[in-house]
């Protein structure tokens, strides 16, 4: 729970992939950050994150033909989920754990992912794939010198031309207001950059765009994705210039240029640990998120065996309760040190916290 910054080395940044282009052209510093660490996260990632990695894992296993009946689904299930949770306790979130009482939907999601196997059992039976039908899983897609790379979760190629499928276990769609003032729903814009990358990368490497290209959902829905070639191209090459422009004030030292600071930013960016234009931020917009920082003043005791801390930040005192007790002696070797705690349960009303599972204290 309580940490400290290990010595870390800002690196150039080699290749940028489709996931990551989205969020890099908002605060390019995010991925120069991911990449000095490794891209190893620096806070506890929640429960519903930790799930999505399992069922993006069993959606892949059926598509590969691994997972083909009910027996090899729950075999695999239950071998996936028993990894994430020793891997949860592990890394010191056994609070998380068993995984189903803490993921919404648990049981709902299972299945979803169930019915993406049936359907997928009674399309085989009830239509001829042509011969020449290939399917590549889990397909690495990059450009000559590997600046641009990444693993598209699926490619099928016939003789009518090639689809590419990406999946996702949680929302496609966001809200958006049109020029009459209606609301609407649309992909989310990072979704569709993404499988556009993808779409110029697959060019680069065979010669050929995919006929289209689709987004699965858990629901087994498949969601066109509209492009032009052009597009694309123009796409692939603005993530070639964000990624030069990063190395160019990496190598002039100059973080400031392409660090930007805000609430859609950083509320759930990984490595705001490392970033000290956050922490500044953070100092005079630490009622707009959930961390704090401060200087701790006092540790109490309650009966319920848990503790508490008095954090002075500028003129308030701020309450933090809910702390484990086993760490008492951690935290009463902090009276009149500055920390910053990240991912704590705040109120509207107050600007007292509690502590959840995920939170995590930086010296």
């Amino acid at each position: 729970m309580i940490k400290k910054l290990s010595d870390h080395k800002i690196k150039m940044v080699n290749r940028i992939s489709p996931s990551q282009y989205y969020s890099a052209i908002s605060c390019p510093y995010k991925l120069v950050l991911a990449n000095s660490f490794g891209y190893q996260s620096l806070l506890p990632i929640n429960a519903n994150a930790h799930f999505g990695s399992v069922l993006h894992k069993m959606i892949e296993l059926i598509s590969k033909d691994v997972i083909i009946d009910e027996q090899s689904f729950l075999k695999n299930w239950s071998d996936l989920i028993k990894k994430k949770e020793d891997e949860l306790k592990e890394n010191g979130l056994v609070g998380i754990t068993p995984l189903k009482y803490f993921v919404n939907d648990f049981a709902f999601k299972k299945n979803q992912v169930k019915n993406i196997l049936l359907k997928k059992r009674d399309r085989l039976k009830n239509t001829i794939q042509p011969s020449s039908t290939n399917f590549f899983p889990e397909k690495r897609l990059e450009n000559s010198d590997k600046t641009v790379t990444g693993i598209v979760d699926l490619i099928i190629e016939n003789d009518s031309g090639t689809t590419i499928l990406d999946f996702k276990t949680g929302k496609v769609f966001s809200d958006a207001i049109d020029e009459s003032g209606i609301t609407e729903q649309t992909i989310k814009i990072e979704y569709e950059i993404q499988l556009k990358l993808y779409a110029h990368l697959y060019f680069l490497m065979t010669k050929k765009y995919p006929k289209s290209l689709f987004i699965v959902t858990l629901r087994n829905d498949f969601i066109k994705v509209e492009f032009e070639n052009s597009e694309c191209e123009k796409i692939y090459l603005e993530a070639l210039e964000l990624l030069s422009t990063i190395n160019f004030h990496i190598s002039n030292n100059d973080m400031a240029a392409i660090v930007n600071p805000t609430i859609e930013n950083c509320k759930y960016c990984s490595y705001r640990p490392a970033c000290s234009s956050y922490s500044k931020w953070l100092t005079v917009n630490f009622e707009a998120v959930n961390d704090l920082f401060g200087r701790v003043e006092k540790i109490n005791q309650f009966s319920n065996e848990t503790i508490g801390l008095e954090l002075k930040t500028q003129d308030k005192l701020i309450l933090i309760n809910g702390l484990p007790l086993e760490k008492k002696e951690n935290f009463e070797s902090l009276i009149g040190k500055i920390i910053i705690l990240y991912n704590l349960k705040k109120t509207k009303q107050s600007l007292n916290a509690t502590a959840s599972s995920f939170t995590v204290v930086y010296e």
